[in-house]
C-alpha cells in the first residue's frame, strides 16, 4: 500500500496541486537475499523527498529537513520549522537541492538558503509560483520555469527563463513545459462532475538539474533527450540516450485499473476519470546528475528491476544495468524522482514498513 505524501504551492490566493508522490512499501521494493543496506528513520512523519551528499542523508519532511548521518543512520540536526520567521516554511518545505557549498529549500513562493550544517544563510523571493519545478540559482543567475494561473483558475507553464542575480527576466531559454500530473480534487461540497474526463494515465517525464553551472533539461517528448546550457542560458549540446522504446503491456493497464477501483477516492473522483494509455512508456522517465555522471531511468525492466543508463557529461554510455528496485511513477514522474538519489553510483530511496510503521532509506 506504501504511504502518500502531497506537496501544494500558494499561488495568487489558491492552492494550487504540486504533485503526489508515492512512497512504496518496504516489501514492495526488494527481495529479501537483495543486500540492501536500511537504515530506519523513526523521527521521519511524512517525507517528500530525499537527498544523499557527501555522508549526509537530508531528509524533506512534513515541517523540516531532518538531516542524518550516512555511516552511522543516527539524526545530526534539523532544519527549519513552520512559520514565517527567518529560516522558517511557510506550510514546510516544498523541495530541497543540494549545492557543493549551500543548501537551497523551496518554500511558497521564495527559495531559503542554508549552510551546509543548517544554518540559514538569506531567502530570495522568486518572481512567480514554479509549481512543481524549482527556482535555482546557476552562477551567477537563477533558473525557472514558472507556473502561471488564468483567471478562470486553470494553470499553465511559462517558458523556461535565465534571471539576473536581481531576479529579473533576462533571457528565454526553453520551451514551455506542459501541465501535467491528476487533477485537483474538486471543491468541498460540490456536487459530481457532468461526465467523465480523460486522464492520461501516462504522461511524458521533463524535469531539469543544476550542477557546475549548468543547467541539464530532460524532455522525453523529444525523444530520449537531454538538453544542456551554460549559465546564460546558451545551449551547449544535445545528448541522446539510447533507450529502447517499452510498450505498455495490458498487465500494468490491468493493475492501474484495478488500484483505483479499489481505492478510497474511486466514488469521489477516479469514477469520473476516463483512464487513458499511451501504447508506449517515455523513452526515459527519470535522471540524476552525480559526480560527473548522468543516471537515466528507464521503463525497461528484468527480473523486477528497472534499467539505469549512466553516461559521462558529454553523453557517452559508460554502461546499462537493471538495478532500480521501485517501479516508477508514470503519472507523475518528476514527483516521484524526489523519492530516490543516486551517490556515488548507489541508488537511494525512501520506503514505508508498515509492520513496524516508520519509514526507512534503503540503499543498493
Amino acid at each position: 500500500m506504501g504511504k502518500w505524501g502531497t506537496a501544494f504551492v500558494l499561488s495568487a490566493g489558491l492552492i494550487v496541486f504540486a504533485g503526489v508522490g508515492l512512497v512504496p512499501s518496504a516489501a514492495e521494493t526488494e527481495p529479501p537475499d537483495s543486500g540492501v543496506r536500511i537504515i530506519p528513520l523513526p523521527e521521519v512523519e511524512l517525507p517528500g523527498q530525499v537527498c544523499v551528499d557527501r555522508g549526509r542523508v537530508y531528509v524533506v519532511d512534513k515541517s523540516n529537513i531532518l538531516v542524518y548521518d550516512l555511516e552511522s543512520g543516527r539524526l545530526r540536526t534539523t532544519i527549519g520549522k513552520v512559520g514565517q520567521g527567518p529560516g522558517e516554511f511557510l506550510m514546510g518545505p516544498v523541495g530541497l537541492v543540494v549545492f557543493p557549498d549551500r543548501l537551497v529549500v523551496k518554500d511558497v513562493q521564495k527559495i531559503e538558503i542554508f549552510a551546509l550544517d543548517g544554518e540559514f544563510i538569506g531567502e530570495i523571493r522568486t518572481p512567480e509560483s514554479m509549481g512543481i519545478y524549482p527556482f535555482l540559482p546557476v552562477g551567477k543567475n537563477f533558473v525557472g520555469f514558472p507556473f502561471e494561473i488564468r483567471k478562470d483558475g486553470s494553470g499553465i507553464s511559462a517558458a523556461g527563463l535565465i534571471y539576473d542575480k536581481d531576479v529579473k527576466p533576462k533571457k528565454e531559454f526553453f520551451g514551455k513545459f506542459p501541465v501535467q500530473g491528476p487533477p485537483p480534487p474538486p471543491p468541498p461540497g460540490s456536487g459530481p462532475p457532468a461526465g467523465k474526463t480523460d486522464v492520461r494515465m501516462i504522461v511524458d517525464y521533463i524535469d531539469y538539474v543544476v550542477s557546475d553551472d549548468k543547467i541539464y533539461v530532460a524532455d522525453s517528448r523529444n525523444g530520449p533527450s537531454i538538453s544542456v546550457f551554460d549559465q546564460d542560458g546558451n545551449r551547449l549540446r544535445e545528448i541522446r540516450v539510447p533507450a529502447d522504446k517499452v510498450k505498455v503491456p495490458k498487465s500494468y493497464v490491468d493493475d492501474v485499473i484495478k488500484e483505483r477501483k479499489a481505492s478510497k477516492y474511486w466514488k469521489t473522483v477516479f469514477a469520473y476519470q476516463n483512464p487513458i494509455f499511451p501504447d508506449a512508456f517515455p523513452s526515459f522517465v527519470g535522471f540524476k546528475v552525480d559526480g560527473g555522471r548522468i543516471y537515466v531511468l528507464t521503463a525497461a525492466q528484468k527480473d523486477g528491476l528497472y534499467e539505469v543508463i549512466v553516461l559521462d557529461l558529454e553523453g557517452r554510455v559508460l554502461g546499462k544495468s537493471f538495478r532500480f528496485p521501485v517501479r516508477p511513477n508514470f503519472r507523475t514522474p518528476q514527483t516521484f524522482g524526489s523519492s530516490y538519489d543516486i551517490e556515488g553510483d548507489k541508488i537511494f530511496w525512501l520506503a514505508y514498513n508498515e509492520p513496524k510503521e516508520i519509514y526507512e532509506l534503503h540503499i543498493r
